[in-house]
């Protein structure tokens, strides 16, 4: 297990290694965010990297996703912690200095859900994948803007992990994120 989650993090900072451009328009980028779904519900942290391409108005751009929330199920109590690389691809507009995007974006990552009541302290793993839409307005000047996600996407649990049985379902769900993004 040590080891897949290993190369899984290893393979996300790669991507995001290799997706930094020295002639990108839009450098590095920092955005905080609230996001909820029908199980889970937090803030994560995101950090984007410098546009993948870029052509006309034309964009492609990645990030990592560090996030953490409560679980909202009757049947499981606890938290979880969330890792994901997402990429995003769309188009930008910029009149009289304001600028909106509007992009979509696919992800995939890892979840530790840490479990309370009569299953505390055991950890079950998953592996989140998804996408969705959104738009982002703000003033070109100050480089920062409004961020609104609407999408949706698959937990996959597995029933076992080693010789431990899982507690959490996997669930398909929609999710809504709220936030900003400040470019650098």
């Amino acid at each position: 297990m040590k080891k897949t989650i290993k190369l899984i993090f290893a393979g996300l900072v790669f991507a995001g290694l290799v997706s930094g451009t020295a002639f990108a328009k839009e450098g590095f980028s920092i955005s905080g965010f609230w996001k909820d779904d029908y199980i889970r519900s937090g803030g994560s942290l995101e950090l984007g990297f410098p546009n993948i391409y870029e052509a006309n108005d034309f964009f492609v751009r990645d990030a990592l996703d560090l996030g953490g929330g409560g679980i909202m199920n009757g049947q499981v109590s606890g938290g979880v912690s969330m890792l994901t690389n997402k990429l995003f691809f769309g188009g930008k507009q910029v009149v009289n200095g304001i600028y909106m995007k509007s992009y979509g974006f696919t992800y995939v990552g890892a979840d530790l859900y840490f479990l309370s009541g009569k299953n505390s302290g055991k950890v079950d793993t998953g592996f989140d994948f998804g996408g969705g839409g959104g738009f982002e307005i703000g003033f070109e000047n100050s480089k920062a803007g409004f961020v609104v996600e609407y999408g949706g996407g698959y937990c996959l649990i597995p029933n076992k992990l080693g010789s431990l049985s899982q507690i959490t379902p996997s669930f398909g769900y929609n999710t809504l994120t709220l936030g900003f993004r400040q470019y650098f």
